[in-house]
């Protein structure tokens, strides 16, 4: 492994340590929850002629579900990464003996 894949894993495994503060903060996990309640009873409360409104609610619902699982993909690259780190040191340290 060279030096530019240890960088790119240790900015993946850093990107992933930011995700998980996020995921895991309570202000942000209420506001994901509200925007979804809000925007799942909103569409379900528009009129037969709202087309427009229904749809763009419904973009509006799953972009906050695709926020959520971008930032879920973040955190599991993060894992990945620290696995492959882990699993370098364990090769250079087994190496040197």
């Amino acid at each position: 492994m060279d030096k530019d894949q240890q960088a790119k894993l240790q900015q993946e495994l850093s990107q992933s340590n930011k995700a998980k503060q996020l995921l895991d903060n309570p202000l942000l996990k209420d506001a994901f929850g509200n925007l979804k309640k809000l925007y799942s009873e909103s569409l379900f409360n528009t009129g037969a002629k709202e087309h427009e409104t229904r749809e763009m609610l419904w973009l509006a619902f799953n972009v906050v579900g695709k926020v959520e699982q971008h930032l879920a993909e973040i955190l599991d690259t993060g894992k990945l990464a620290s696995k492959q780190l882990e699993d370098f040191r364990k090769s250079i340290k087994n190496q040197k003996f």
